[in-house]
């Protein structure tokens, strides 16, 4: 399906619809990312590309690791095809994070690399346990505590997107 251009066409034409619509909203997008990160899929990635350069949405999120899915099978990237499409982003001047940290694999604040980290959440007040367990990370003073102590300064995409060269 996904090798199908037919499909591809279908894609890019269902992310410009979306993107349009938000915009049509009076919004202004601080990045872009996609449902259960279907833009680890190389074509979903260029058809994303294409379509954030004709709306000038100049930051992403990225994963060269790959992308792992509560109760689904994760998007696994391989080294070659994660430099190919971190090369694309370079080319494009869209930035993304350095690293992305998901909360369901176990991390360290102390061991977290220089360079920009997206600590991926979603944190909620009912509904699924793993996001009430997101949002109590997130109010736990000792993790604030340590994300002060080791001097992680907090910034959002749009902070990124604008402070950053995504050339360097």
């Amino acid at each position: 399906m996904l090798d199908d251009p037919d499909f591809s066409k279908k894609v890019k034409q269902e992310i410009d619809e979306q993107i349009t619509a938000f915009l049509d909203e009076g919004l202004t997008p601080s990045h872009v990312d996609t449902h259960h990160h279907v833009h680890g899929f190389h074509q979903i990635f260029e058809a994303l590309l294409e379509t954030m350069d004709d709306h000038g949405i100049k930051a992403v999120r990225f994963s060269k690791q790959g992308y792992a899915l509560l109760g689904r099978e994760g998007i696994p990237i391989a080294a070659e095809a994660a430099q190919g499409m971190e090369e694309a982003l370079r080319t494009r001047a869209i930035s993304h994070p350095d690293l992305l940290i998901d909360p369901l694999v176990p991390f360290s604040l102390t061991e977290i690399p220089r360079g920009v980290t997206e600590l991926m959440v979603h944190p909620s007040m009912g509904g699924d346990g793993w996001r009430q367990k997101d949002l109590e990370m997130l109010m736990d003073p000792l993790f604030m505590g340590t994300v002060r102590d080791e001097g992680i300064q907090l910034i959002s995409f749009s902070e990124l997107a604008s402070s950053r060269s995504p050339l360097t």
